[in-house]
């Protein structure tokens, strides 16, 4: 007579949860470096605002450009990013900026070539 069996042997239990710390191992890792392109997104978008912002004041102060983190033109950074822009003199005035966000150590940053053309570069 043959006994029937409630529950899971050892080996079946065993084997389910090794597949689901592999999968688990490649989600964490997936999630890993989403939040690493959020934070480069974050400063992306933070340049390119800035660079909008610099344009503007390029307009109202008859050609020159402002320095720091534009707190004083109105400029407001995303939570976590901090910006510094730095002026040129010229000739031709140009202008560059660094980003930096407090939760990864890359940075990006934006050069100009000319009043409207810019190239935001994150390593």
């Amino acid at each position: 007579m043959r006994v029937i069996r409630k529950g899971f042997t050892l080996i079946e239990v065993l084997v389910v949860l090794v597949v689901l710390g592999i999968l688990s191992g490649i989600a964490i890792a997936k999630f890993v470096t989403t939040k690493e392109a959020a934070y480069l997104a974050s400063m992306k978008a933070d340049l390119r605002n800035l660079a909008i912002y610099e344009q503007n004041y390029l307009i109202e102060s008859q050609g020159s450009y402002f320095a720091g983190n534009g707190a004083a033109q109105g400029f407001v950074s995303t939570p976590g990013v901090t910006i510094s822009a730095t002026t040129d003199p010229g000739p031709p005035p140009s202008w560059h900026a660094i980003a930096t966000h407090d939760k990864t150590a890359k940075t990006c940053s934006i050069t100009t070539s000319g009043t409207s053309a810019w190239d935001i570069d994150c390593p």
